[in-house]
């Protein structure tokens, strides 16, 4: 074989090789995820409230009023999600961001506020009103966050 001939075959390996192993992932089955610390409570009245201290889920279009507060927060949107899916294996574990709308109807005030899903695209929590709200979980389809309020 002539030294042309090797270093294509070589070259294309190299590209077989740098794409297999790319963010674009391989399938693998996904690793045991350890049990979360604190299980989110479901709001406990058909009017969706919650108390300062607590978790909250919401789907999307969801709002939930701050029980000792005149504080809703409503799950407006997913605005992008870079997360590896189910059963791949990446290399960057990606981030969810959401939209939030906070709203203090008894003031007139209201804010929309994104929270991202590790911190490094964005922050965490939004404070509002005297209330703190945190960003826990965000489904894997993005349809249902998971959120802490608490006072601020």
């Amino acid at each position: 074989m002539d030294l042309k001939k090797l270093l294509v075959v070589l070259c294309a390996l190299v590209g077989l090789a740098c794409g297999a192993g790319s963010s674009a992932a391989r399938e693998q089955p996904a690793p045991a995820q350890p049990a979360p610390a604190q299980r989110p409570q479901p709001a406990r009245d058909a009017q969706n409230s919650v108390e300062l201290g607590e978790t909250v889920v919401l789907k999307t279009g969801d709002t939930t009023e701050v029980a000792s507060k005149d504080v809703s927060i409503r799950f407006a949107r997913l605005v992008s999600d870079s997360r590896c899916a189910a059963g791949m294996v990446c290399v960057w574990e990606g981030e969810a961001v959401v939209e939030l709308t906070l709203a203090e109807p008894g003031r007139g005030e209201r804010t929309t506020a994104a929270l991202a899903s590790t911190g490094r695209g964005g922050r965490q929590s939004v404070e509002f009103a005297a209330c703190r709200v945190d960003l826990v979980a965000v489904s894997s389809g993005g349809d249902q966050v998971t959120l802490r309020v608490s006072k601020a």
